[in-house]
């Protein structure tokens, strides 16, 4: 095989790699930002409920939904800085 098939068959896997990244990222920012949304709308709800069975349901899917957040923040942050390093 010559040397330049061999390149571009590389260059192939390279790029599909690269595009399964990138969609992962917007992927992933999408995901993020429904999320920060729903925390949003269920704080408003929050304010406004005078049930206590309501307010203690509402309070714990606010937690879940922080944790899922800040578990999809960092790997976020490690798909942002791996693709840093494929820059170099």
């Amino acid at each position: 095989m010559k040397a330049d098939n061999m390149l571009a068959k590389l260059k192939d896997i390279l790029s599909a790699e690269r595009h399964a990244q990138l969609e992962k990222y917007a992927s992933l920012k999408k995901v993020l930002k429904a999320l920060r949304d729903e925390k949003r709308r269920l704080e408003w709800v929050l304010e406004s409920e005078t049930n206590d069975a309501a307010q203690h349901e509402i309070s714990s899917r606010l937690k879940v939904i922080s944790k899922q957040r800040r578990k999809g923040l960092k790997v976020l942050q490690e798909l942002k800085t791996e693709r840093e390093k494929t820059r170099k």
